[in-house]
């Protein structure tokens, strides 16, 4: 009796211990959409995603449907001096189809020419009002150096500027934007921080809006999309969009 009462305790603790591992395990695998259901619910910023053709052909309509008040989009258009991207088309027309504010981005290659850059964005961007100002997405440093990258990346943002007549907004990683372009664009243009560890990590920067995770899972696409918090009211949002009196065909 006493060793069939011994047997049934290892194997309880053996269940309770692989159980806890198993809890563990799903926790870490979901603990960003599970906090991030959360705080869809109740945060006090406004919640938008951003694509590219690595999320492949979208259901819209589901998109639409997914429990995350999706309110933005931010669209990759072109890529370096000649990279367009292949689903920007798509993607660009079905966002303004079903209702979303959408933004187009460009990748830039910091090993490129600057000013063939933003041709290529702006030969295969139009912006129409209502559509977020132009977007510079750096994440790369150059071969030629930081002061190099530096000067390319204000090329591309003046030329913007003079085109469109409102600032563009920079995006780029937290640490890439601390040790490469931090005191160079900051105070001029607003940001776009990526940075996937809490609001803490980038008090101290004076962002729009903050790409907080890699991993949200959303109807309509597959696979996991980049999730994003813009600072602000409804109205503030408004302001980062063109103005009708400053669209350029």
């Amino acid at each position: 009796m006493k060793t069939r009462k011994k047997f049934l305790m290892k194997n309880l603790f053996i269940g309770l211990f692989i159980g806890g591992i198993l809890a563990l395990f799903i926790n870490f695998m979901f603990a960003d959409d599970n906090r991030e259901s959360y705080l869809f619910g109740h945060s006090k910023y406004i919640f938008g995603i951003d694509i590219s053709h690595y999320q492949g052909k979208i259901n819209w309509s589901k998109l639409q449907k997914s429990h995350h008040p999706i309110k933005y989009i931010f669209i990759r258009s072109t890529m370096g001096d000649d990279g367009v991207d292949s689903r920007f088309k798509t993607n660009w027309k079905n966002a303004k189809k079903y209702g979303y504010i959408r933004g187009a981005y460009h990748y830039y290659r910091p090993n490129e020419n600057s000013t063939k850059q933003f041709t290529n964005f702006s030969n295969n961007t139009v912006l129409k009002e209502g559509d977020f100002i132009p977007i510079l997405d750096v994440e790369e440093p150059s071969k030629f150096g930081k002061k190099n990258l530096q000067a390319g990346v204000l090329n591309w943002l003046k030329l913007a500027e003079k085109k469109y007549g409102v600032k563009p907004m920079i995006y780029s990683g937290r640490t890439f934007y601390e040790n490469q372009l931090k005191g160079v664009i900051d105070k001029s243009y607003p940001i776009w921080i990526a940075s996937y560890s809490g609001k803490r990590k980038v008090k101290h920067i004076n962002w729009k809006f903050h790409q907080f995770t890699e991993r949200v899972k959303v109807k309509g696409i597959r696979g996991r999309v980049d999730g994003n918090d813009f600072q602000g009211s409804f109205s503030d949002l408004g302001k980062m969009c063109i103005d009708p009196d400053t669209v350029i065909q």
